[in-house]
């Protein structure tokens, strides 16, 4: 059910594979194995016939065609039948005349012996002096003891003549020196102590081939049905959602994706790969002793004819190609290219500082910070832990100023601020509340919701009035220090100043 709508069945009408229930003669393999829709047989046969009348009209239907020579076989291969006399005479003698090898069946004539000398006159060699049978000679009698003895005597003469070895011996090749017969041979591959390997190690055998014995084999034959062929049974019951077969597309989802809810993390996998050739090539180089980097600057030097210490991406690598030093392409354009020292690049006038692209090979020289080249996800921490609801504040925006109020300088309030304050801060200071909070000039609103829960109404318009007639200048407005000054004259000074402040506390 996990795969349901992730499918979908292009042949609904086309029956399973299987066994049928009568021979028909008209419908064989051939022809059921015949594709094709109509459309497209009709539009091939009008193609074929345009093209025949294409080239009939052009009178190019049979220009193309293979003919015959005019010439028969026999007469192709007698050509020394067609020579002359003179010229068979004449191809003869040139032959002798420059060819200094024998003919054939005969020998060779030498001037190293006189001519009376000949195999049948005289004996060559020497003679043997021992009078004794010829089985004698050639086979002498020996004990088992001295047959066994010279035979392992003569073990390594008798390896060369006829490349025979003891059984389980050791075949000496016969290296020049230096060469140790006991190193080990091939490359040496550290020990995994992590059991990653393990799966590798319990295959059965190296690339694609399978063993199969004859048990399993057996078992497949019981299990699984022949192409072609219905199974008779299955061991599952049958359910109209399941799908049979594997999806095409490989599982995008992993444990960390289903805990965290993120989208998969792709990593650069080209990259790793052109900055791990790029450190084999800076080692490769180092341990040379036929290359010296100067040799390279200077010839890249002899290429730069205007000697701007820039050339062409490509002109770098025929040079090194000249000097036998095969980098790949490919990997270190995708190198430089994330170290950002192609200029213009994918313009026709990139170019590439050859003085940076030879210290960028000199293992002597650092290479740059590479910084993380895996592309993260944009979201990785979207889970609500304990620590993250503690500091969920951290995010949230800071309480806006109210428009109304404006902020008044600091150096106002450290004007203010005596020795008095600091031994024995009043309760409003405690709470925030600054100097400049009194001596702000407000509006008539503002001031009557401090004073409220203090003055009457009566009062307070009274008291207003009183300030707009003394200071006229403030066009309206007036602060708190100014209205309890007035305030304090119609009522007694301790009442007035804890009310006030605990009214103060409350707007603010």
């Amino acid at each position: 059910m996990a795969n349901t709508g992730r499918f979908k069945d292009r042949n609904a009408d086309i029956r399973a594979a299987g066994l049928t229930s009568s021979v028909d003669k008209t419908n064989t393999t051939g022809i059921c194995m015949k594709i094709s829709h109509s459309e497209e047989l009709a539009e091939h046969m009008m193609r074929i016939d345009c093209k025949h009348k294409k080239f009939k009209s052009a009178g190019l239907l049979y220009a193309e065609s293979p003919r015959l020579p005019g010439i028969s076989v026999p007469e192709l291969m007698a050509i020394e039948t067609s020579k002359s006399r003179f010229m068979v005479f004449k191809e003869k003698f040139s032959e002798d005349m420059y060819l200094k090898q024998a003919k054939l069946g005969e020998a060779k004539p030498t001037g190293s012996k006189p001519d009376h000398i000949t195999n049948l006159s005289t004996t060559f060699g020497r003679e043997t002096r021992s009078r004794g049978r010829l089985y004698d000679t050639v086979l002498p009698p020996k004990p088992a003891e001295q047959v066994n003895r010279e035979y392992g005597k003569f073990h390594d003469k008798y390896v060369i003549s006829h490349n025979h070895y003891f059984p389980a011996e050791q075949i000496n090749r016969r290296y020049n020196q230096p060469f140790n017969r006991q190193a080990t041979y091939g490359v040496e591959y550290n020990s995994d102590i992590t059991g990653k390997m393990v799966k590798r190690c319990m295959q059965q055998c190296a690339g694609h081939v399978i063993i199969i014995s004859k048990e399993q084999m057996d078992f497949i034959d019981r299990t699984y049905p022949r192409l072609g062929k219905k199974k008779k049974k299955y061991p599952y019951t049958y359910d109209p959602g399941m799908t049979f077969g594997r999806p095409s597309e490989p599982p995008v989802c992993d444990c960390k994706m289903l805990i965290e809810d993120i989208s998969p993390c792709q990593s650069n996998k080209h990259l790793i790969d052109a900055l791990g050739h790029l450190n084999m090539w800076r080692h490769k180089l180092q341990l040379r002793a036929d290359f010296q980097m100067f040799d390279l600057i200077s010839a890249l030097e002899h290429s730069d004819k205007e000697h701007t210490r820039y050339l062409p991406l490509k002109k770098i690598f025929e040079v090194m190609h000249q000097m036998h030093l095969y980098i790949d392409i490919y990997k270190m354009r995708t190198t430089l290219s994330h170290f950002k020292l192609i200029l213009d690049e994918n313009c026709p006038n990139e170019r590439v500082n050859y003085d940076t692209f030879c210290q960028l090979l000199n293992i002597q020289h650092p290479l740059p910070t590479t910084g993380n080249i895996s592309t993260m996800p944009a979201t990785v921490y979207d889970k609500d832990t304990t620590y993250r609801l503690l500091c969920a504040d951290l995010s949230k925006q800071p309480v806006e100023v109210t428009p109304g109020r404006k902020k008044c300088s600091k150096k106002i309030d450290e004007e203010n601020t005596h020795v008095k304050d600091l031994l024995t801060p009043d309760i409003a200071t405690l709470y925030g509340l600054l100097p400049s909070d009194f001596q702000s000039l407000r509006p008539k609103e503002q001031l009557m919701k401090i004073f409220k829960d203090i003055v009457s109404e009566s009062v307070f318009e009274t008291i207003w009035q009183q300030l707009m007639n003394t200071h006229k200048e403030q066009n309206g407005l007036a602060s708190v220090v100014q209205f309890r000054d007035v305030m304090d004259n119609i009522e007694p000074a301790s009442q007035t100043t804890n009310a006030l402040e605990a009214q103060m506390l409350t707007a603010h």
